[in-house]
């Protein structure tokens, strides 16, 4: 396969160049930390967040590489038939015994916006990649009408993180977490960012495997 270098383009050339100092900033700073994060990783975290560019989790949580396991996908769904996620998760519970996994939402979510304005109109087959994607979140958003109005972006974004944490929490790979690691499994939580100025909300929804003590810290587990 042949092709133009990446630095043909001079907006790769910055990314590069700033992906260079970023690099010689770390290693100036902690001469070690490439060498340490090389032979594996051991996150406590597997965050379930939307694509969006505004939301990067590790930055807007301030952490560093290696800290946070990661899945993205538009507007943070997930499915039982997400082979993708569903591949994620199974590194993280069973490699990594992830000690939560945390959906965040954000305010002035795109997907959500989208499954919003479908939610508005007479209902047709779905022929878009998006339109069949957003489908599950279009029928969230119908069940929140009132009086014919439809819910406001906000409450459905809250929504939809509630309604996938229940899904997380019934799913069979956290459930067989559960019986394999007992109290000591995984807990999922919902989070909903706020782009406007940058904090994180708890929706007070965290779920837990049958027994345990909600606050209790988990230690190390390698069941």
């Amino acid at each position: 396969m042949s092709g133009q270098s990446s630095l043909s383009y001079p907006e790769m050339v910055k990314l590069f160049e700033r992906n260079d100092r970023w690099a010689a900033e770390v290693r100036k700073r902690d001469p070690g930390f490439f060498p340490k994060h090389y032979p594996g990783q051991r996150p406590e975290i597997l965050w379930i967040g939307c694509s969006d560019a505004r939301v990067p989790e590790t930055t807007i949580m301030g952490c560093q590489p290696g800290d946070i396991f990661v899945h993205r996908n538009i507007a943070n769904l997930y499915s039982p038939q997400d082979d993708s996620l569903n591949a994620v998760m199974m590194i993280a519970l069973q490699n990594f015994k992830v000690k939560h996994i945390v959906v965040t939402g954000h305010t002035n979510c795109v997907g959500c916006q989208t499954a919003l304005n479908v939610s508005l109109l007479p209902t047709t087959k779905a022929i878009t990649p998006l339109q069949k994607y957003v489908e599950p979140l279009a029928t969230l958003s119908k069940t929140l009408f009132i009086d014919n109005r439809p819910p406001s972006l906000d409450l459905l974004v809250e929504e939809n993180v509630l309604q996938q944490v229940k899904n997380l929490s019934e799913c069979d790979l956290v459930q067989n977490d559960w019986k394999r690691r007992g109290t000591y499994g995984v807990r999922v939580h919902g989070w909903v960012y706020h782009l406007e100025d940058g904090t994180i909300r708890d929706l007070n929804c965290a779920i837990g495997p049958p027994g345990h003590v909600p606050g209790k810290r988990l230690v190390d587990t390698y069941f």
